[in-house]
């Protein structure tokens, strides 16, 4: 069994045993994992295979699935921070066409924190090109009974066409670049991507790993995200590739960032707006159970499901279904953790006590 870190700290050896005990009967899944405390990593390990035959490692480069959209965010709240656009903006004014169907009022802040009201769609972005899948999503109508700002409801492919929309209107770039030259750069973020252009796929296609995922009837795995043509697929929602060192990278800065430290490409006073839910916990309409949402996260973790119940409420991460990806920082204690379990997160229970496991362990070490 491949546990993919020569060393693993002794207070991470329960997660350790666990995952190998999963992995031996499930030989064809990885994970991989990160975490850290007040800045100080103190994990970066690996457990079975990235795709067959080839071990998982923490160089492989994992498939973010939904997990990857608080980085696309953060492109866009960098735009508010340096006067580009305003969270109280009404989105119309800056993409005329999204006013039709009752979507005049809509504001920024709402389309960020899953308060817009444009949930349901027809077709599907991976089916659709970019250009087309967009003019659907501004064209479509509030959902009937939709208060913006006041009702709640996990958008998984729509606002973040919105999103990348509105960055490339204010950058005069495509997003998957200015990601890379406006978060990417700053952060040291050398293996994270949105996509994967031709030149960098060749460059890193030994290093990915095909994720995969408990579904009735046993394990699915999905390569199609990792070939030469799924990887440079244009889709805003979830088409991002990381290392979860870069990813715990990313929410390390941003707990810095907090703090006025570090080199997170936000102000503090903006990186909070960010990270803060502007509404209380309340039920949400897709998901159907109480969370909160940040402006771009997922706030209070212990609210959301798969991530165990340490979190405080001020806690912010996001997820990913497809390679099961859970990331996320506490402020209240400095915990950074980045993991993709796959198949390896059999059920619900599996995954939460996996992460609470990890958060714990974390707590457990003493930074130098």
């Amino acid at each position: 069994m491949n546990d993919g870190s020569p060393q693993w700290p002794e207070a991470f050896h329960g997660v350790r045993d666990r995952l190998s005990r999963i992995h031996a009967r499930l030989p064809m899944a990885g994970a991989q994992i990160s975490a850290s405390r007040h800045g100080t990593r103190l994990l970066d390990a690996s457990v079975g295979e990235a795709r067959p035959g080839v071990a998982m490692t923490a160089d492989s480069v994992l498939y973010l699935s939904c997990a990857g959209k608080p980085l696309l965010a953060a492109v866009l709240v960098r735009c508010v921070d340096e006067g580009m656009i305003r969270f109280d903006d009404a989105v119309a004014d800056h993409l005329p066409a999204f006013a039709a169907g009752g979507k005049e009022a809509v504001t920024v802040s709402d389309v960020l924190s899953h308060a817009a009201g444009f949930v349901s769609f027809k077709g599907h972005p991976a089916h659709d090109s970019y250009e087309d899948f967009l003019a659907h999503v501004l064209g479509l109508p509030l959902e009937p009974g939709w208060t913006p700002g006041e009702d709640q409801g996990y958008h998984q492919e729509t606002a973040w066409y919105v999103v990348a929309a509105l960055v490339e209107s204010l950058i005069g770039a495509d997003y998957r670049a200015a990601l890379a030259r406006h978060l990417c750069a700053p952060l040291g973020l050398s293996s994270t991507w949105a996509g994967l252009a031709p030149e960098t796929y060749d460059a890193v296609r030994h290093r990915l790993a095909v994720p995969t995922l408990v579904r009735p009837g046993g394990v699915r795995s999905f390569p199609y995200v990792v070939t030469r043509i799924g990887a440079r697929a244009k889709i805003p929602s979830y088409a991002y590739y990381a290392t979860m060192g870069d990813l715990a990278r990313f929410y390390e800065a941003a707990l810095a960032g907090l703090q006025g430290a570090g080199s997170f490409p936000i102000a503090p006073v903006t990186l909070n707006a960010m990270v803060s839910p502007p509404r209380a916990p309340m039920r949400d309409r897709t998901w159907g159970y109480t969370c909160a949402m940040g402006r771009g996260f997922l706030s209070g973790l212990a609210r959301h499901y798969g991530f165990g119940d340490m979190w405080s409420d001020s806690s912010f991460g996001s997820s990913g279904k497809v390679g099961q990806v859970f990331a996320g920082a506490d402020p209240a204690t400095g915990v950074v953790i980045a993991a993709a379990f796959g198949a390896l997160a059999v059920d619900q229970a599996t995954k939460t006590g996996i992460m609470s496991e990890l958060y714990e362990a974390a707590l457990a070490c003493d930074p130098p």
